[in-house]
């Protein structure tokens, strides 16, 4: 599932090299099994409610091809940061 995330995060937003993260919770209290966290620099993003759009309707074409009956939460987090690399 990640490696499908990843496909479809990068197809959605245009960026080639996207990292993601899916967590399946060990403890479940009326949550849902998959949680998606998506965070990207605020600076490339030109319509947010476009692209989660993009994204939502990616997953749920992905989770019926693939006969994925699992609720998904995802939260996209629009990023400020400052990264320094190699210090």
């Amino acid at each position: 599932m990640s490696n499908a995330v990843q496909k479809i995060v990068s197809e959605a937003t245009d960026i080639e090299d996207v990292f993601v993260y899916a967590n399946n919770s060990d403890i479940k209290v009326k949550v849902a099994p998959i949680e998606i966290f998506i965070q990207m620099s605020e600076h490339k993003i030109t319509d947010l409610d476009n692209l989660v759009d993009k994204i939502k309707q990616k997953l749920s074409n992905w989770k019926k091809e693939n006969n994925f009956n699992y609720s998904i939460n995802m939260s996209f987090i629009p990023m400020n940061w400052k990264i320094e690399i190699g210090i």
